[in-house]
């Protein structure tokens, strides 16, 4: 596990696009609440069904590839989230606007 300059244990997540792992705080967070896809600022503190993308937008087209996204909790539970191709076009658009928004290279 890293370790930041305090000593505090760096969390790593990994990305549903790589699946590489990487500090949390460079990740972008997709939360999945009462049938509806969020992106929230990652660390947010929220619990939930969650999964994580780099700011790149090729590990989005591959998290994407399959017409699926899988988003999991802490208890286990899980809930696959179908995508017809005018949901993943609007999903990446939200997406490049997020990271415009944040500052984030694509």
């Amino acid at each position: 596990m890293s370790v930041t300059s305090n000593s505090r244990p760096l969390r790593m997540r990994t990305c549903a696009g790589c699946r590489e792992r990487h500090p949390q705080s460079e990740m972008i967070r997709l939360r999945y609440v009462k049938d509806r896809m969020v992106i929230v600022r990652s660390g947010d503190g929220t619990a939930g069904r969650s999964i994580y993308l780099c700011p790149s937008e090729g590990c989005w087209h591959r998290a994407l590839k399959r017409g699926r996204l899988i988003f999991k909790s802490a208890k286990r539970d899980r809930a696959v989230v179908h995508l017809d191709p005018r949901e993943r076009e609007q999903l990446l658009y939200r997406l490049k606007s997020y990271t415009r928004e944040m500052g984030s290279p694509n």
